[in-house]
């Protein structure tokens, strides 16, 4: 009975370990090694089959011996095949952990790129729209000083009270770029809201915005992230598309915020995000974005066919929490 019992186990064990190889060659991308290997297990499967027969039936072992010899023939075949060629597994598996770095490298450098890009972007907003208004206000104020301007004075204070206005609205527009104090002050929704009827007004693109998030309430966090990654989008659209139509949905699951974003513009390689260039550092931000939150944004164009993209962000047990009470 124990002999019977430790059969059954050691081919129960067999099986585990074929389903196990199984697997491993899938996720090897069925590197030959691995095949080889499953199949060897197959065949040792098979003949621990026939040795365990005569103790659980009248099965006569004795018939089929010629096969019972080719079948450990065939296992050890395969065995030894998938042991000299296990070696290209190892150069699979250091293959992917360089492309990772690569990967890593890369997100990094573009990170690195976006920080210096941003910086000079704000140097040159304050630089060419901030600086040029405060000198009209500083040569507006020594006009005043001087007394041969007493006639223009209130020529002079109407204009410096137009420049001034001027350079609030700068301010508050440099502002908002660096901090959409919109979201703080109303949420996501409404600050897409605003910022999608500023791009419909110009006629350049029709938006369709649909949002189904309003009755979750999302980490200030989350809600840059999106906003910002959003309006990056509508801006590249806007920029190189030539679309007609914009549809974006803000929408959620029990497990995640679904982004869904598509235009009918001119589309392109989505393969050509990932080579090494010094332009597209805009998708890059935003996948450096989207990552920072444990999401994943996944695009799907062609050239003529317009862009499709997904993003995916998993709920905080916080935000899951709410759903449950409000439930």
């Amino acid at each position: 009975m124990f002999f019977k019992v430790m059969l059954f186990i050691t081919i129960t064990l067999h099986i585990v370990a074929t389903i196990v190889s199984l697997r491993l060659t899938k996720r090897t991308k069925f590197n030959l090694s691995w095949i080889f290997i499953t199949i060897g297990f197959a065949f040792l499967l098979s003949r621990r089959i026939i040795e365990a027969l005569p103790f659980f039936s009248d099965f006569d072992p004795q018939e089929y011996r010629m096969a019972f010899i080719w079948f450990g023939i065939a296992t050890s075949f395969f065995f030894a095949a998938g042991l000299i060629l296990v070696n290209k597994i190892f150069d699979y598996m250091e293959k992917m952990e360089k492309e990772k770095r690569e990967t890593e490298k890369r997100f990094l450098s573009v990170i690195i790129q976006a920080e210096e890009s941003e910086r000079a972007r704000l140097s040159k907003e304050i630089h060419d729209g901030l600086g040029p208004l405060l000198s009209t206000v500083k040569m507006s104020v020594s006009a005043l000083k001087n007394e041969k301007h007493k006639d223009k004075k209130g020529e002079i204070l109407n204009n410096l009270d137009i420049i001034i206005n001027e350079s609030i609205k700068t301010v508050k527009e440099i502002s908002d770029n660096l901090s959409p104090h919109v979201i703080e002050s109303f949420g996501l929704g409404k600050a897409l809201k605003n910022f999608i009827q500023k791009i419909n007004a110009t006629k350049t693109v029709n938006i369709n915005y649909n949002n189904q998030l309003k009755e979750i309430q999302l980490d200030n966090s989350v809600e840059i992230v999106l906003y910002r990654v959003i309006c990056e989008l509508i801006n590249n659209t806007v920029k190189h598309a030539e679309a007609k139509n914009i549809f974006i949905s803000l929408n959620h699951d029990n497990k995640a915020i679904i982004v869904d974003y598509k235009d009918d513009g001119k589309g392109f390689e989505v393969d050509s995000l990932f080579k090494p260039q010094v332009k597209g550092l805009g998708y890059y931000n935003m996948y450096s974005r989207i990552r920072t939150l444990n999401g994943t944004i996944d695009t799907e164009s062609y050239p003529d066919n317009g862009t499709t993209i997904k993003i995916f962000i998993p709920l905080s047990s916080d935000v899951e929490k709410i759903k449950k009470l409000k439930k």
